[in-house]
């Protein structure tokens, strides 16, 4: 796969897993591969239409970005403008969605980990605690790009506890931003280069809060195709555990 305003070809595959633990699957993955964008959506199973959240998102993004590409088009815009234009409809979206149903009381909200191919890099846009990572092709670390929005990943940067022990700690799932926060959202904006043979990751908590980091980056390498990788993370989610829905994205850069 290949578009207009991205420098390098592409293949992109995903796993939905409704995991061991829940009657319902709150997970949305997006994939837009003929404008190289991508999301992964988990709707707050605390809050009592956080499926209906996540399910808005899937439905309102693509439409966005399409716009936005659209109105683009035949410009230099480059990923740091696109970037700009990303961030700023995921707030106007998550925005919308708190004046014109949260502040009735109705509570909607979910986490977005998304990214777009541009120019020869990947822009990251997330609110929450899905993730976006990225395994570079001759480099054995995987790198999570995109940063926590919860009070786990605060107390980290307090010093308070390690990036170990907030896996697994309580504070973990109290979430600082989502979609449908009060407003004005503020979602975090990374841009990383990429090149062939790299491989990026999106992924709900149902899978990086049930594996670790080597074992998730073991089993991107472990298949060519991105759908067999993400299928034998989520397998392997469900193995430890499968204590929430399950959803992985993987676009590897040819």
């Amino acid at each position: 796969m290949r578009t207009d305003i991205f420098d390098f070809e592409f293949s992109a595959g995903s796993a939905l897993d409704l995991g061991l633990m829940r009657q319902s699957n709150e997970d949305r993955v997006i994939l837009c591969p003929e404008i190289g964008f991508f999301a992964v959506s988990d709707g707050m199973g605390g809050l009592p239409q956080g499926g209906k959240t996540s399910e808005i998102v899937a439905e309102v993004l693509p439409a966005i970005v399409e716009d936005i590409a659209r109105e683009f088009h035949g410009k230099d815009i480059g990923p740091e403008r696109c970037a700009a234009a990303l961030k700023e409809h995921v707030r106007l979206v998550s925005d919308n969605i708190y004046d014109t149903v949260n502040t009735a009381g109705i509570y909607f909200g979910a986490t977005l980990s998304c990214l777009w191919l541009v120019g020869a890099a990947a822009v990251y846009v997330n609110l929450g605690d899905s993730r976006g990572y990225l395994l570079p092709k001759y480099k054995w670390t995987l790198r999570q790009v995109t940063e926590d929005h919860n009070v786990a990943a605060e107390l980290v940067q307090l010093g308070e506890l390690t990036r170990e022990e907030a896996q697994s700690h309580p504070a973990s799932s109290s979430l600082t931003q989502f979609m449908g926060m009060p407003a004005p959202a503020q979602p975090d904006v990374f841009i990383e280069p990429v090149a062939p043979g790299d491989r990026l990751l999106l992924c709900s908590d149902g899978l990086h809060g049930m594996l670790g980091d080597r074992e998730i980056r073991r089993r991107m390498r472990g298949s060519k195709w991105p759908n067999a990788a993400c299928k034998k993370l989520a397998d392997a989610a469900n193995r430890a555990g499968g204590h929430d829905n399950i959803a992985a994205i993987i676009i590897k850069i040819i």
